[in-house]
């Protein structure tokens, strides 16, 4: 996997893909569904805005009940783009923080290095970049670093049947495009446009 100052970059890089999506959404498209069935655009959002707050409190060293009690929360208010933006610039500083790359942090899903928080971020911020582009009709395109990295990095995970968010690696199509093979190894269909 890359280094931590190109993690990083790829980290900016992935929030921005799906900056770019939210500012694409409409006042009648907050309701849609998404490839996340249990969420609609506007839960989408404020997830992976909610998603930016704990990882800026696990950086800073809250307890794990504090970063989960945000799971309840409204974090876009009024303005969605605003909520994003400013939460993604807070958690970016706290990557570039000294020490932070290595310090373990205990995550809900158990103890991680600020390295392993960086491409843990990358995978959902893109990921749902290309759930959101699938709601609202935009282009579902991925910058091929970005996919490449998370190619590499999906193959670390141990994907057994309990991630229900991954398929098996025998459901990958071998002849797909990187992007749909990173997409079914996800859980997600790109090669149709239905919603259920």
């Amino acid at each position: 996997m890359s280094d931590g100052a190109d993690s990083l970059v790829l980290l900016e890089i992935a929030l921005e893909e799906f900056g770019r999506r939210l500012r694409l959404v409409g006042p009648g498209d907050w309701r849609r569904a998404t490839p996340c069935t249990e969420w609609d655009v506007r839960a989408l959002v404020n997830h992976v805005v909610g998603a930016n707050v704990r990882y800026q409190l696990l950086l800073d060293g809250a307890s794990t009940e504090q970063v989960e009690a945000t799971r309840s929360v409204d974090h876009l208010g009024d303005d969605a783009v605003a909520a994003f933006v400013a939460s993604a610039e807070r958690m970016i500083a706290c990557f570039h923080k000294g020490g932070v790359l290595e310090r373990v942090t205990h995550h809900v899903t158990g103890d991680r290095t600020g390295h392993e928080l960086v491409a843990m971020r990358i995978l959902d911020a893109a990921v749902h970049a290309w759930d959101l582009a699938r709601a609202i009709g935009a282009d579902e395109t991925l910058p091929d670093d970005v996919v490449a990295f998370l190619l590499a990095y999906s193959a670390e995970l141990d994907l057994g049947p309990q991630q229900h968010a991954f398929a098996t690696t025998d459901a990958v199509l071998r002849n797909a495009s990187l992007q749909d093979q990173l997409l079914h190894k996800l859980g997600r269909n790109p090669n149709t446009k239905e919603i259920r």
